[in-house]
């Protein structure tokens, strides 16, 4: 049995990405046979009993809940916050795997700022380590961190092709294991839809083109091109309308502002934040799905939006980077944007309008594309190359 402690400070209330891919991906392992995984997590436990079905979790696995940081708190993001709920996430966890020393043999991360206790328990505990990279962060520190936790790891999950081009410098034992998949559990393809529009209140006579993720600016100081997207309206005939779900705290009043000097306001519709289980009935309200890449276009960004949209049953319109590309292809399961301008995405969204009969057969591809993504795969490869690691170095 190969046992493993899955180190980490994910809010168990949280409906963030990262969460949602922490503890599937731990199921996932956790269900391979001769190997068991638990997630460590150095926040509080919060409303446990009903995580699960939240996250849709099919076979339950242990979770600790250290309560000694708070990713919640109003002060979380702050300079000095974030170095010391560093300072006490890696003093904490680092006891916590002392004191357990004989209770695991594999540490796994994806939070860089964790790699202080990685690290320790690489040379104090003589534990092997396996650090699942997401990223190449603008903020030199967090970047640092990035770059340390690969080179010493035992073994590197890179969730696109462009991050193991990347990080190969620094270790070679590099496996691409993309990050998501869609949870079937939450599609209900027996309501058509016009049934989720009314159940949701949208409208029922548009044509509605919706995004959902973030809406704000990203921890790397990043933007999705929402606005390209919103200004492409202005090409489209007036009944196409634009969804944009996932505000917080006001972070879309900047979408806002273009959509009244472009005079589209009435075309726009802005939804707050969704529970992830809620997002499937959206996908399926759609006409078309969008998946935008990011304003900088950094190496690696693999966004995870792209699985459930796969599983919609509606046509997909995505940005043009190579990191959506890797999954999407143009013309058989998705219309990739020749352009990232507002005419590209018009033109590609545009085509879709205009013919049905495309719209059902990138639909359909998108559907049989979505079965080579799925959590037990990605728990197979994942097992399988922590295996093969630890047999033979």
């Amino acid at each position: 049995m190969i046992r493993i402690v899955y180190i980490s400070r994910i809010n168990l209330l949280s409906g963030r990405t990262n969460v949602y891919n922490t503890v599937k991906t731990c199921e996932a392992i956790n269900s391979q046979e001769d190997f068991s995984a638990e997630i460590i997590t150095t926040d509080f436990d919060r409303e446990s009993a009903s995580f699960c079905e939240r996250m849709g979790i099919h076979r339950p696995f242990d979770i600790t809940c250290l309560g000694v940081t708070d990713t919640s708190s109003p002060r979380s993001g702050r300079s000095w916050q974030e170095l010391i709920m560093l300072i006490k996430a890696n003093f904490y966890l680092s006891k916590y795997l002392f004191l357990r020393r004989r209770e695991f043999d594999i540490v796994y991360f994806r939070d860089e700022s964790l790699f202080i206790a990685a690290i320790m328990s690489r040379f104090c505990l003589r534990k092997k380590f396996f650090f699942e990279i997401h990223s190449v962060l603008s903020r030199w520190y967090r970047q640092m961190m990035n770059v340390l936790s690969v080179r010493f790891a035992g073994g590197v999950l890179a969730i696109s092709t462009g991050l193991k081009r990347y990080y190969e410098a620094h270790n070679s034992n590099i496996l691409v294991s993309l990050c998501s998949a869609a949870e079937d559990s939450w599609f209900d393809y027996s309501k058509n839809k016009d049934t989720f529009r009314k159940e949701l209140g949208l409208p029922l006579d548009a044509f509605l083109v919706g995004y959902i993720g973030v809406v704000g600016i990203n921890p790397n100081n990043d933007y999705y091109e929402l606005d390209d997207i919103l200004r492409s309206l202005a090409f489209l005939p007036k009944e196409i309308k634009y969804v944009v779900a996932g505000e917080l705290n006001n972070n879309a009043d900047w979408l806002r502002k273009i959509a009244s000097d472009l005079d589209v306001l009435d075309r726009i519709i802005i939804l707050p934040w969704l529970e992830r289980k809620d997002v499937p009935k959206y996908l399926q309200a759609f006409d078309i799905n969008l998946i935008p890449k990011r304003k900088k276009d950094l190496v690696g960004d693999s966004p995870a939006k792209m699985f459930p949209a796969l599983a919609s049953l509606r046509p997909i319109v995505a940005g043009h980077a190579e990191c959506i590309e890797e999954v999407l292809t143009d013309g058989l399961d998705a219309i990739i944007v020749e352009d990232n301008k507002p005419e590209g995405w018009a033109g590609a969204i545009v085509k879709i309008y205009e013919n049905k009969e495309l719209a059902h057969r990138i639909s359909s591809k998108a559907f049989e594309t979505k079965h080579k993504y799925t959590w037990e795969k990605r728990g197979i490869a994942i097992s399988e190359f922590i295996r093969k690691t630890i047999t033979t170095r």
